[in-house]
């Protein structure tokens, strides 16, 4: 069965980790379209928006998603506001398993004040928010539809390490017949 399976969700939420375990889990082939952006554009992020704006990533961003929707047997990790664009949605869900990953902003921003590369590397999450558990929150009820539009399911990562988040997502690919037992490691019952 060719499929991909796309993880959607806001900074911190470990799309790229967990896509980089089931990438291998499945024995599939990655794409983080963030890096993809940024080696492209041979900047960050944080550089893009400065220099360009964020109508020029979004259009850069799109590019990449439409070129990684049309792999099969892909795991694709999108940036967090890739699902704001619905031709970005239509394509992703295409053959696709769409899985939301979600947690309260606090453990989000616990995450994200750990990753030393973030500040660097990316944006300020909303203008003028008071810190960064209320710009995530700003940024989470802004999008909530947009998610709830884009996803197949959802699945929470709070509490959870990378391997059990990823042990879930195959369970439920599997339950809902977008995996095959073998492409999972059968392992029955887990």
């Amino acid at each position: 069965m060719a499929m991909k399976l796309v993880l959607i969700g806001l900074r911190g939420t470990g799309k790229s980790t967990i896509g980089r375990l089931l990438a291998e889990r499945l024995r599939w082939r990655f794409f983080d379209t963030d890096s993809l952006v940024q080696e492209r554009a041979g900047m960050t992020i944080k550089e893009i928006f400065a220099r360009h704006g964020e109508p020029h990533f979004r259009r850069v961003e799109a590019a990449v998603v439409q070129e990684c929707a049309g792999h099969n047997d892909a795991v694709i990790a999108t940036g967090g506001g890739a699902i704001l664009d619905p031709a970005n949605v239509d394509a992703l869900r295409s053959g696709g398993f769409v899985v939301h990953l979600t947690a309260p902003p606090s453990e989000l921003w616990r995450r994200i004040a750990r990753d030393q590369a973030s500040p660097a590397n990316r944006p300020q999450l909303v203008q003028g928010a008071a810190d960064g558990v209320d710009e995530l929150q700003q940024l989470m009820l802004a999008r909530a539809a947009a998610y709830a539009r884009a996803r197949d399911v959802e699945v929470s990562v709070e509490g959870r390490s990378p391997p059990e988040v990823a042990e879930a997502i195959a369970i439920l690919m599997r339950a809902r017949g977008a995996l095959k037992e073998e492409a999972a490691g059968g392992r029955a019952g887990t």
